[in-house]
């Protein structure tokens, strides 16, 4: 038994046309979708808490940086004093706290704005009682750097033993510790947020 079809050629092209035509389509709908602007309205309340979210990002980092600035000076201020027991030159210890004291008042100087900004800003709520912790923090940590500073040099006038000086400065030094370790995990914290 044999069986025989007959077909139109028209009916063999049907399902290869069908599918040109479907992946033709395919690619014109996302080509449409992609040059389609589906962003949020730029008047929108979720579009203007997302810009003021990345202007408050933008502003914690630069305080980041100010920080970071600020422990760079702190460690200046500790290996002036270890040059200073290690080559007794005073003069030298004396002039990288005087540099020390300008940077200082010059990073202040550079935190306020933003700081302003911060307090400004309705987005920062969450952020800026740590920012605001972080300094009270790090200018404590300053003035005990100062005054340990001193106390050293100091002692260096007064050619007391090491032994003096070391008894002198001990709990300042552990009050120092305590507060870097405070303010570095205060940092830690701002830059996961």
């Amino acid at each position: 038994m044999q069986v025989y079809y007959r077909f139109n050629n028209i009916s063999l092209l049907r399902e290869p046309l069908m599918l040109i035509t479907g992946f033709f389509l395919l690619f014109v709908a996302c080509i449409v979708y992609m040059r389609t602007d589906m962003s949020i309205s730029k008047s929108s309340p979720s579009y203007l808490a997302k810009l003021q979210w990345d202007e408050v990002q933008a502003t914690v980092q630069k305080i980041q940086g100010i920080f970071e600035q600020c422990l760079a000076v702190h460690d200046k201020l500790e290996a002036s004093l270890r040059d200073l027991s290690r080559t007794g030159d005073i003069q030298s210890c004396k002039a990288a706290r005087k540099a020390a004291d300008t940077q200082f008042k010059e990073l202040s100087k550079d935190l306020k704005p933003l700081l302003a900004t911060l307090q400004s800003s309705p987005q920062s709520y969450q952020i800026l009682p740590k920012v605001e912790d972080l300094i009270v923090k790090e200018r404590e940590m300053q003035e005990k750097l100062m005054t340990r500073h001193s106390t050293v040099v100091d002692s260096f006038e007064k050619k007391l033993r090491g032994q003096d000086v070391e008894n002198r400065i001990a709990l300042q030094q552990q009050k120092i510790a305590a507060l870097r370790q405070e303010v570095e995990s205060l940092l830690e914290y701002i830059s996961e947020i």
